[in-house]
């Protein structure tokens, strides 16, 4: 046999048998993603004297060191330990200690792939590693890895895909360090404090890049120029300060664009990233030409003007994030219409007015719906919420100008996990059924002017964390049964006073759990980082 391959769906644990040794010829070992939380790496895998591929990633290994044995596994070309349990400092001594990042590491001179990347691991890059002159795949980010980028990486000339982002090193990278890595596809960098990226506007780099992350690094305007030479089909370039209008950042209006060539090279997918940095202008109509864009960014800069139409091209987009700049208008009935593969829409903290248009719930795969902080005004009674935003797990509408009645078609999103009208203009009665949202984790409602008594269908949920209906106009007894006896805070019933005996008006009402709750900002960083380890993961399988 020369090929072992554990799946991930088998989720084994115990002991790995010695019995492998029998499989004298054994060149591919592949068991990520089970659970050896009891054991150490065994170290009878040192013998496989043939070995050429070994696989780790997603295990437990409690004493996860890293043993003597591998310094002399020297026919290994690929080590794949990522996402493991690996953790404590990388140092210049010999293999078995604590987990390191020895100088050994040179002797694995076959090695074309090294993935050591989500741990917590610190330390300095070995010198040694100038010795792997046939690295093709050099992966370390997602670690606490410090001091300067040992100038002996960039003389490894067969490198494709270098990924160092989420470290934190010191020192500069300037143009002058890439002037070998001719091979280079893949490239994902973030700065820091003590670390900066130095490129000039008229650089021409020796590589064409499908994949750039260059985040956090104050790059400024210096992306013009060279940007242009490249092939790209994902770009991350948020967190940087590069204060220009996107037009004139990459030249945009010419029939020959760059862009079009930037795109063309990948027909599966586009991701293009730029949040937070300092643009301002409007979206130009040609960032949204790609057909397959699915992925676009551009919150948290000082954007303004409305949406362009081009946008409707996107039949393949998944992620619209524009929130957090200065767009105004109305959402238009297009979106619904011709974004129909839409999972996340964020137009938050924006100048949107205007109604919520029905053709939104055509989105059938819609999942995240933020249009918080705007300046939306009257509902719509034709929405019909149950039978199309099935998958929905999040509506955050609040600091709107909402009028109206909650409809109670809405307690019909069995997948509704958060839900947040607060600061409204809403008014009526509690949906009766609200109780039966099984999913709901997050409900606020506060400051608003709804009436009445909170549903009694409210005291079967199960899944309820957080619970805001503060400033409002409600009446009658706060329920004491089965959920609702678990909400302890007793600050949280602040001003109600007897209200479990008989009825009154009450304008607060702020429930929490003791046990936690859920915010309304949903957390993308899990998300993003899923999104960028399948691109990183689809370029290394087709490279080795």
């Amino acid at each position: 046999m020369r090929y072992l391959i554990s799946s991930s769906s088998t989720c084994l644990g115990g002991k790995i048998s010695p019995a492998l040794l029998d499989l004298q010829h054994l060149e591919y070992l592949d068991l990520g993603g089970n659970d050896f939380q009891v054991l150490a790496t065994p170290t009878f895998l040192g013998s496989l004297e043939k070995l050429q591929y070994l696989n780790l990633t997603r295990n437990n290994f409690v004493n996860s060191v890293l043993p003597k044995w591998l310094s002399n596994s020297t026919t290994l070309e690929t080590l794949d330990i990522a996402i493991s349990n690996i953790e404590g400092p990388i140092s210049n001594v010999e293999w078995g200690k604590l987990w390191q990042f020895p100088n050994s590491l040179g002797h694995l001179k076959n090695l074309r792939m090294i993935s050591i990347s989500f741990y917590q691991i610190s330390g300095t890059i070995p010198t040694s590693i100038k010795q792997l002159s046939r690295l093709e795949i050099l992966d370390l980010g997602q670690n606490q890895l410090k001091g300067a980028l040992p100038e002996s990486i960039f003389n490894l000339t067969e490198l494709t895909q270098i990924f160092l982002a989420t470290n934190d090193w010191e020192g500069n990278l300037s143009q002058n360090d890439f002037a070998r890595l001719h091979q280079l596809k893949f490239l994902a960098i973030s700065c820091g404090e003590r670390f900066a990226v130095n490129l000039s506007r008229e650089w021409i780099p020796p590589f064409s890049l499908t994949y750039i992350e260059i985040r956090q690094c104050a790059l400024g305007s210096k992306l013009q120029t060279w940007l242009k030479t490249q092939s790209g089909f994902f770009l991350d370039l948020s967190d940087n300060e590069i204060g220009e209008s996107l037009p004139r950042l990459v030249n945009f209006p010419s029939s020959q664009s760059w862009t079009v060539d930037f795109y063309s090279s990948y027909s599966d997918g586009v991701v293009v990233d730029l949040s937070s940095n300092s643009f301002h202008g409007g979206i130009p109509p040609s960032l949204c030409l790609p057909p397959s864009l699915f992925w676009l960014r551009l919150s948290r800069n000082n954007l303004f003007g409305e949406r362009p139409k081009s946008l409707s091209n996107c039949k393949s987009l998944l992620t619209l994030d524009i929130g957090e700049n200065k767009i105004s208008g109305t959402i238009p009935e297009w979106f619904g219409e011709s974004l129909l593969s839409l999972q996340k829409l964020s137009m938050t903290e924006n100048m949107i007015g205007g109604h919520i248009p029905p053709t939104l719930c055509q989105l059938f795969g819609l999942q995240i719906l933020d249009l918080s902080h705007n300046d939306l005004a009257e509902g719509n009674n034709d929405m019909t919420y149950t039978s199309t935003l099935d998958q929905v797990n999040l509506i955050d509408l609040s600091f709107n100008n909402l009028h109206g009645e909650i409809p109670n078609e809405i307690t019909g999103l069995s997948a509704l996990g958060t839900l947040n009208l607060s600061w409204n203009q809403l008014s009526g009665r509690i949906p009766e059924d609200i109780g039966s949202m099984q999913q709901l984790e997050t409900l606020d409602l506060s400051s608003n002017h709804l009436s009445g008594s909170i549903p009694l269908s409210m005291t079967s949920t199960t899944t309820l964390s957080y619970l805001n209906l503060s400033y409002n106009n409600l009446g009658g007894p706060i329920p004491s049964k089965k959920q609702f006896r678990t909400f302890t805070n007793p600050s949280s019933f602040e001003g109600i006073g007897f209200v479990i005996t008989f009825l009154v008006t009450f304008s607060s009402l702020t429930i929490k759990k003791s046990w936690g709750y859920s915010y309304f900002h949903f957390s993308e960083e899990f998300g993003e980082r899923i999104i960028r380890n399948s691109f990183f993961l689809i370029s290394s399988l087709a490279a080795v």
